[in-house]
């Protein structure tokens, strides 16, 4: 049944995928207008999200931002079911780099990367870094439970030449590829909700007290890559650029939580830049400090 279901998504997307760029976006809109009117999905943890990050704001005007996340994320949802089905040259229309040579810099001198992004504008296009950039650019992934969508997923993201690994693997998999001497350039999703036993780091993020991801910084610090922030923006739907902020090219030098400091604050400004264009109705904060705190002292993490 699942084998079925996959072929008959697929089937569709591809269809989808042949659609004009002014249709591709009509479907958007619609599917913007089921999400936000119909379905309201997570309309409440969005708008608690927003309230909280934007206490100073009244009703209207976070009623006037959600709206523009939804149809943000209808694009983002649409982007993403048909981008595996476009051709290299239509990629390079739609994604491109404001300064490479910052990447190619560090390639010349034998050095690995740790790239950091968010789940802001579409995090999802990282495909044009694989026929980029001479590193071996390596995602990491949570594998779907749907084998054949799993498998459908692993094959999108490698056919320019990536590499997938799972978050529990991750580590292992860099030590081989430092081994064999092959240079990478590691994407890390950095706004990710770390799970509650893993949580070591708290600091101040959209006017409230957030639990981060430190992976990027414990991957950095014991590999030694240079630690580089992507900054995707939209230039218009359907239309991206990323921009290359170095961080750290010396993370040994760096005091405990720097690094995740550093990549917060940056991803900050970028939020406040266009609010609406990041993923608000993702449950980012289930666990308060406070509780935090309360499970801690309990010996319950």
């Amino acid at each position: 049944m699942k084998y079925i279901a996959y072929n008959i998504t697929i089937a569709l997307l591809r269809l989808v995928a042949l659609l004009p760029k002014h249709a591709l976006y009509l479907l958007s809109d619609f599917l913007s207008f089921i999400l936000y009117r119909i379905a309201g999905y997570r309309k409440e943890v969005t708008a608690t999200n927003m309230r909280n990050a934007f206490p100073d704001l009244g009703e209207q005007e976070l009623r006037k931002m959600q709206k523009k996340f939804y149809r943000h994320l209808a694009d983002v949802v649409t982007e993403n079911a048909v981008i595996q089905f476009y051709p290299r040259r239509r990629l390079e229309q739609m994604f491109s780099f404001t300064n490479p040579e910052l990447v190619d810099h560090y390639y010349t001198r034998g050095r690995h990367i740790i790239l950091v992004t968010a789940h802001y504008n579409n995090w999802e296009w990282a495909s044009p870094l694989s026929y980029t950039f001479r590193h071996l650019v390596v995602g990491v992934y949570k594998p779907l439970k749907n084998p054949h969508f799993d498998r459908a997923f692993r094959k999108a993201r490698t056919r320019f030449g990536a590499a997938v690994v799972p978050m529990a693997r991750i580590g292992r998999a860099l030590f081989e590829y430092k081994e064999k001497g092959v240079l990478t350039l590691t994407g890390m999703v950095g706004d990710q909700r770390p799970m509650r036993k893993q949580v070591r780091y708290w600091t101040d993020f959209l006017n409230q007290k957030t639990a981060v991801f430190t992976g990027s910084e414990k991957l950095a610090k014991k590999f030694n890559a240079v630690v580089i922030f992507m900054k995707v923006r939209r230039v218009e739907r359907g239309r991206y650029t990323a921009t290359f902020q170095l961080i750290t090219d010396t993370p040994a030098a760096t005091a405990p939580f720097e690094i995740t400091e550093q990549h917060t604050r940056i991803l900050e400004d970028l939020i406040l830049e266009e609010p609406a264009n990041w993923l608000w109705s993702h449950n980012r904060w289930k666990i308060s400090y406070e509780r935090w705190l309360e499970l801690q002292s309990a010996n319950l993490l």
